[in-house]
């Protein structure tokens, strides 16, 4: 069973989330892909405009929509129910349970800041790591270039780099958008809007 894992904020999930949940499913054949709402975020704060519950079901209806659904995601709620601050190498450990083929996907920013997570070396020797660059920046590209070579030779982790197209989003436009009652069309899933105008989040 190859697993992969893709942790995140979420807040709200947007269409960019989406894209890069179908490109590591394919880039990495994954046979399951479990996305993790975060409950405390451990590198940044959460939005006061939303709950963790808020975040949970907005990513259940995203990929439940027929065009965005896929059998192999699971949207998982436990670093949810776990509590406390959201630490990766624990979600690794409870799901290295289940298989000792993990791999975890990583944006430009994560990956280049791994070795400093709390118990980053343990990250590293545990699973396999894609990063789907978002970055045409030739400083960014060699960066990432170093440091897959650098966690290859340290840890002697599988570190994949495959080509990708994203879709740039921000979920802080996202929500500045929605704040002042604009449209998110090309930005949203429709059944998230739905939500979030539903239970009036992200309003000034």
């Amino acid at each position: 069973m190859k697993l992969g894992i893709y942790g995140g904020t979420f807040g709200p999930v947007h269409l960019g989330h989406i894209r890069a949940a179908h490109a590591f499913l394919d880039a990495c054949a994954l046979d399951r892909l479990y996305i993790l709402p975060t409950a405390i975020p451990p590198h940044k704060a959460a939005s006061q405009a939303d709950t963790p519950e808020d975040r949970l079901q907005m990513l259940k209806l995203a990929f439940s929509e027929p065009a965005y659904a896929d059998e192999r995601i699971v949207i998982s709620d436990y670093e949810q129910t776990r509590g406390g601050k959201s630490y990766t190498v624990l979600t690794l450990e409870h799901f290295s349970n289940e298989s000792q083929d993990i791999t975890m996907l990583c944006g430009t920013d994560m990956f280049l800041t791994l070795e400093r997570w709390y118990r980053g070396d343990d990250i590293l020797r545990m699973a396999k790591i894609c990063c789907l660059c978002r970055d045409d920046d030739p400083a960014a590209i060699r960066a990432i270039g170093d440091a897959a070579q650098h966690y290859r030779a340290a840890y002697g982790t599988p570190v994949y780099l495959p080509a990708f197209d994203p879709l740039v989003i921000s979920s802080t436009e996202i929500r500045a958008r929605i704040a002042r009652g604009e449209t998110t069309d090309g930005l949203l899933s429709p059944t998230v809007r739905e939500y979030i105008d539903a239970h009036g989040l992200y309003r000034a």
